[in-house]
């Protein structure tokens, strides 16, 4: 290759990352994406026009192109950076929460990240349903922005479903007067402190949530279990037959509310249901 030659492939090159650059400020992320792609078909060990590649497709909303370009990126420069990040929330974008988890943890490494990245990490630890260690990551991304409640409601929820309670009820009981509209939040809050101090406790928070919303069919189901624990079964049948069309376990605690009113037959049914079913692959 002459001289000549080289001074001209440099001139078109720098001219194509001027486009992408320019591209890219002026939110134009399709022809950023032309101009990234024909920098990187010309020197595919780039690892910064790749890196600008994944960044535009991010941004084009392409996050499978952006994943492939990003692990590309990762794989020429593995240290922790934002090829990590983008990565790991294109990882979320394609609904692969398990998958986000290495990424993003990678990037809390990278000095520059923005403080913000605890809420991506917890939003992939909850999606794959690693509940203790999304409650934690919220914790942090709370601390970040005290404002967003948001974060503290899905730090008590993960530590409920981690079935840490006594980690759960204090946080639920400071967001009581902000969700106290909210059925799903009364629901997880009464279930809270039905678990950790009795029926009689938590049957507020639980008749309040099925007053909110009566299709929450777990608000339906603990209510009804609450009221059985309370030896209330007149109460408590209705919630259980609403609840055990999408749970069938809970046609037990219906047959021995049925049984408690004397409806004996409608007892030996659901007893007979639920042995049915819980026999069927």
């Amino acid at each position: 290759m002459t001289l000549f030659t080289l001074l001209a492939l440099a001139q078109d090159l720098a001219g194509l990352s001027s486009e992408g650059a320019t591209a890219m400020r002026a939110k134009q992320y399709p022809a950023a994406v032309r101009a990234y792609q024909k920098l990187v078909e010309n020197d595919a060990t780039n690892p910064m026009w790749r890196l600008n590649l994944g960044m535009a497709l991010f941004y084009a909303e392409d996050h499978a192109g952006a994943a492939r370009a990003l692990e590309d990126v990762i794989q020429i420069k593995p240290q922790p950076g934002p090829a990590h990040l983008f990565l790991g929330v294109s990882r979320l974008h394609l609904q692969q929460p398990c998958e986000a988890i290495a990424p993003l943890e990678a990037a809390l490494q990278w000095p520059q990240r923005p403080q913000s990245r605890w809420t991506e990490l917890a939003d992939a630890y909850q999606g794959c349903k690693h509940w203790e260690l999304a409650a934690k990551a919220y914790a942090e991304a709370a601390k970040l922005d005290p404002s967003e409640t948001r974060l503290t409601r899905q730090t008590a929820h993960c530590w409920r479903m981690a079935r840490r309670y006594e980690f759960a009820k204090p946080i639920f009981a400071s967001l009581d007067n902000t969700y106290t509209a909210n059925a799903e939040f009364n629901f997880e809050y009464g279930d809270t402190l039905v678990r950790l101090e009795g029926a009689e406790t938590g049957l507020p928070w639980l008749e309040k949530s099925v007053a909110i919303d009566a299709t929450l069919l777990p608000a339906q189901a603990a209510l009804g279990r609450a009221l059985m624990e309370l030896n209330r079964p007149a109460e408590a049948a209705p919630h259980l037959e609403l609840a055990a069309k999408a749970d069938p376990a809970l046609l037990l605690p219906l047959s021995r509310a049925y049984r408690a009113l004397g409806r004996n037959s409608e007892a030996a049914r659901a007893e007979a249901d639920y042995k049915s079913r819980a026999v069927m692959p």
